[in-house]
């Protein structure tokens, strides 16, 4: 049985009808926390894995066939949605902070942080200055981000409240990226638009930047193949490279890369643009200048961290993590798989059909700091020498040697 389905079977058996005036969270929150402690942790960490699977489509279609229990309404309903959206990514999020729920997820601490972030801190209908809330969209770094109308403005736009209690010092340290990305990268097609940043607003500082409603690269890599809408993948790669590429040029250094930061437009030909630059650093040295020491913590996502990064003592190049995010990113909607790349990674997008020239520029993005690009800008640049439209199969007990040709003359021009 599909697990949000089974979910729900359990939860609306273990509430019963509802009374007065109640939300689904407290009832949720009450269930999941009852429900976690009475089984085995084995079982617990099954059930997560399955969660972290499913995409807010999946959810939407759980809810949706979900018998309620006497007293809720179509309100509850909506509510549960959003509340089994932010479990599934919470799940999620912990999931890529290394081996797939890894032992961390064992501690009770770990259920009572993923339920303290089910429910947001603002609610819908509330009006910020001239516009109204009208969906809540997730959480992102630091705290919860909606959907806002205005009727006095033809777009929509998203508001990303900072909730968390230990935003305020972030922000007051972080403050000047925020600044840097808000000048700097506002006609970047493939950069999310940032619009305007309140960093002394009350009760939590906010930022506004475009709406984008086609969905996470994430939804998009983990949706079953039959209800994927059309990518051009090869193009959502090149635009990602170029958004950036653009950033680097700018001295401005994302770290945390991965496919819940990219969104997608909804036109025929999806847009892809980065968002949430909330890890954001900017350093204005030249990029051979450019290098920071790896700390015992180390900022982002862990899925899609260089090998190098696990080393306290390591010397490391920002622009050159951002590259490796990317060959991972690359990696997975090569393969539709929201997994880090293996060993053989190489012999497997080979074996898929992708063409020699696209294999060696992921290799080059995942290699060792040495041999890896040192910014996007250079991968860019790359992406831009055209890609045969059909490929060509090495003759069977043949070595390629295209890479081998390609990287000689790169040598022999430079």
């Amino acid at each position: 049985m599909n697990v949000l389905v089974s979910l729900l079977q359990q939860f609306g058996s273990a509430v019963g009808p509802a009374t007065g005036t109640v939300t689904c969270a407290l009832y949720l929150v009450a269930f999941l926390r009852k429900w976690s402690r009475s089984r085995k942790s084995s079982h617990v960490l099954t059930v997560l894995k399955e969660l972290g699977l499913k995409t807010e489509t999946d959810v939407r279609t759980a809810v949706a066939s979900w018998e309620m229990p006497a007293g809720f309404t179509e309100e509850h309903r909506k509510e549960m949605i959003g509340l089994l959206t932010n479990l599934v990514r919470g799940v999620r999020f912990h999931s890529t902070q290394g081996s797939p729920l890894s032992s961390f997820l064992r501690c009770e601490q770990l259920i009572d942080q993923l339920l303290q972030n089910i429910q947001p801190r603002r609610r819908a209908g509330e009006k910020v200055s001239d516009w109204e809330l009208k969906r809540f969209l997730g959480m992102g770094s630091f705290g919860e981000v909606w959907m806002a109308v205005n009727p006095k403005h033809p777009d929509r736009r998203a508001f990303k409240f900072f909730t968390q209690p230990d935003a305020s010092e972030w922000l007051d340290r972080e403050g000047e990226s925020l600044t840097a990305v808000l000048t700097r990268l506002t006609d970047c097609r493939n950069v999310i638009k940032y619009i305007d940043f309140f960093g002394a607003a009350q009760p939590y500082p906010y930022l506004v930047v475009e709406y984008v409603a086609g969905g996470s690269l994430e939804d998009w890599i983990l949706s079953r193949p039959d209800d994927r809408v059309h990518l051009d993948t090869a193009e959502v790669i090149r635009g990602l490279a170029f958004g950036v590429a653009a950033a680097h040029r700018h001295h401005i250094y994302h770290r945390d890369l991965k496919p819940a930061n990219v969104l997608l437009t909804q036109d025929a030909d999806p847009v892809a643009k980065i968002a949430d630059f909330g890890l954001s650093r900017v350093d204005e040295r030249s990029e051979n200048q450019s290098s920071v020491a790896s700390q015992a913590v180390v900022v982002g996502t862990r899925m899609y961290h260089p090998p190098e990064a696990s080393d306290p003592l390591e010397k490391r190049r920002p622009a050159q993590d951002d590259v490796f995010a990317l060959g991972v990113i690359w990696y997975q909607v090569l393969t539709g798989k929201l997994e880090r790349p293996p060993y053989d990674f190489v012999e497997r997008l080979t074996k898929s059909g992708i063409d020699s020239h696209t294999v060696n520029m992921v290799s080059r993005c995942l290699a060792h700091p040495d041999r890896r690009y040192l910014s996007a800008c250079e991968l860019f640049d790359d992406l831009e020498v055209e890609t045969p439209s059909e490929v060509w199969k090495v003759p069977e007990g043949c070595f390629d040697v295209g890479p081998i040709a390609r990287a000689y003359l790169e040598r022999a021009i430079c």
